[in-house]
């Protein structure tokens, strides 16, 4: 017999979880803040934060000790940033403003005395922990299962994003065989897959130079239909 999920895992914004009550209590002392691309409001050792991105793309991501990154998700206009800080538990990476974005930066004591407080808000954590797990599974799922056209997508993005840290551009800068030997495939295989993502419009290329032009509708590429 089918069942149906008691938390909608869609994309409903966190705010809207909430009764209007409970919304005008999680807002107080709340401001709003506006970050430039490529800025990088939280690292390891910052104090805990919780936001709500109001316009723009936040990559979350974690640092190696020799340097290297790995993206865990990226998120999206509604969506609450800092969840597992109210819940008390570790956070050890990094939030970079992908392109322009505004957050609303909400009182963290505010927000974890109301998680004890008022079952509204307890209700719509435990939705968004629910959510952001289930997002962790697909990025699993494409590293382990997505097509090379899907790979590529996800591989383009997140070297975009490294590179933006230093150069304040979104762009990749890879060749085709650089790309392949990231992702596991062949530069054959791969230039195909690059054919693809130029003729939908996200990205703009020249030698070694991958320009993105729609980071949300490649990541939106990258995850189609995985799981």
């Amino acid at each position: 017999m089918a069942t149906h999920p008691v938390i909608d895992l869609g994309g409903t914004p966190f705010l809207d979880r909430l009764p209007r009550d409970s919304r005008q209590r999680i807002l107080v002392n709340s401001n709003s803040i506006r970050y430039a691309a490529g800025t990088i409001p939280f690292q390891p050792g910052n104090s805990d934060r919780a936001d709500i991105l109001e316009t723009g793309l936040v990559r979350l991501f974690l640092t190696s000790s020799d340097g290297r990154q790995t993206t865990i998700r990226y998120v999206h206009p509604g969506e609450l940033m800092g969840g597992l800080l109210v819940m008390g538990a570790a956070f050890d990476g990094s939030a970079q403003m992908t392109v322009d974005s505004t957050v609303t930066h909400l009182d963290i004591a505010i927000v974890r005395r109301l998680v004890d407080i008022d079952p509204a808000v307890g209700s719509a954590i435990a939705a968004d922990l629910a959510q952001r797990y289930s997002h962790c599974v697909r990025t699993i799922a494409l590293h382990a299962f997505g097509s090379v056209v899907q790979r590529t997508a996800y591989d383009l993005l997140d070297r975009a994003c490294r590179t933006q840290q230093s150069a304040a551009q979104l762009e990749a800068v890879a060749s085709q065989q650089e790309i392949a030997d990231g992702i596991g495939s062949a530069r054959q295989v791969v230039a195909k897959a690059m054919t693809t993502i130029r003729a939908r419009r996200l990205v703009d290329t020249s030698h070694r130079r991958i320009r993105i032009i729609d980071p949300v509708g490649l990541e939106a590429l990258a995850l189609s239909g995985v799981l």
